[in-house]
């Protein structure tokens, strides 16, 4: 999904993702809210043993010119604290990682994608009629990925979890953090706050 995912743009997203909703082998479903940061945001979430992604929907009936880059950063957030809670729940971890759609034209679009491309996040903007859409899904709880997926809907995340997955995108995003420097720090996160991995 990742590499068909990231090469679309507002005009060919939409009937991909129809695609990825009628597939049998795919967990697909509508969630309103996803995770702490996104309480009241509408979202799509495509999942199978290997890959899961969250399709953020930012509608807007009268879109705008608008930076997005905080909205992408919570959504890399989101996928880190999924991606690190996996970490306890299983040795397997898919690849988990994020798409935010939205109406709006994406002014900070150029400055932000290589940052964006860093911590696996798409940002596609001037999708139309994403305020009235409604996508395929298919919610077969036989899939073997649709157990775990509940864990991650009903996680509560500390103030350690939200440190951990913090550090961990700045660290990857800022060039002056060596991989000594990561390891180093990520290693005192995990024993100052008790995260086993």
């Amino acid at each position: 999904m990742y590499s068909e995912l990231f090469r679309k743009d507002n005009n060919s997203i939409v009937k991909y993702l129809q695609k990825l909703g009628a597939n049998k082998k795919i967990y697909s479903e509508c969630r309103h809210g996803i995770g702490p940061l996104f309480p009241e945001t509408e979202s799509y979430i495509y999942a199978t043993e290997e890959e899961i992604v969250i399709i953020l929907m930012d509608s807007n009936k009268n879109p705008i010119t608008a930076e997005k880059d905080d909205m992408a950063w919570d959504l890399a957030l989101t996928c880190e604290l999924f991606r690190n809670r996996f970490q306890r729940l299983s040795k397997h971890v898919p690849n988990i990682y994020g798409v935010l759609l939205t109406a709006d034209n994406v002014v900070d679009f150029d400055e932000m994608q290589p940052v964006w491309n860093i911590v696996d996040i798409a940002v596609i903007g001037g999708v139309k009629g994403l305020d009235h859409l409604t996508l395929p899904v298919n919610t077969d709880s036989q899939l073997s990925i649709a157990f775990p997926l509940i864990f991650l809907y009903e996680a509560e995340f500390t103030e350690a979890d939200y440190a951990y997955a913090e550090y961990s995108l700045i660290s990857l995003v800022d060039p002056d953090i060596s991989q000594d420097d990561r390891d180093e720090e990520m290693n005192y996160l995990r024993e100052e706050f008790g995260l086993e991995m």
